[in-house]
């Protein structure tokens, strides 16, 4: 179990920027925005705009914890304050990649909302696949 808490960051950060490639892919696919001429770029631009400031967020806010200092609770604590600080500096940091002028409210409230549900959600799947790992290694071994 000792492997997971030790390679829990890295897992984290990955699990983030996947969780935020996802949320990117599907909220520019609805609204047609991959029709350009360089739909890839586009998508990856946009994701580095929410990936950035989750990153950094999360690093100073403590979202990536390492060893021992590593509980559910505090995990997703840590987890939370970062989606209240990370969502709407990556709805800025889009619209500054992307040369916007305005930022409509309904985006702004749609994208902390769908981007709290791709991450929070899939952390909490991470504690939750964590502490039944942890729950199955206490557990006696049968003869």
């Amino acid at each position: 179990m000792t492997s997971l808490k030790r390679f829990a960051p890295h897992i984290l950060l990955a699990g983030d920027v996947l969780a935020l490639l996802i949320f990117t892919y599907i909220g520019e696919r609805d609204h047609e925005l991959l029709d350009g001429e360089n739909p890839l770029f586009r998508l990856l631009l946009v994701t580095f705009a929410f990936a950035l400031p989750w990153v950094v967020a999360g690093w100073v806010l403590g979202a990536f914890p390492r060893g021992e200092a590593l509980t559910a609770r505090s995990l997703l604590l840590r987890s939370v304050n970062t989606w209240l600080v990370a969502a709407p500096l990556g709805v800025l940091v889009r619209a500054y990649l992307l040369g916007l002028q305005v930022i409509v409210r309904s985006f702004v409230v749609a994208g902390l909302v769908f981007i709290g549900l791709f991450l929070l959600g899939w952390r909490l799947a991470f504690v939750l696949i964590w502490l039944w790992l942890e729950r199955r290694a206490r557990e006696p071994k049968p003869a």
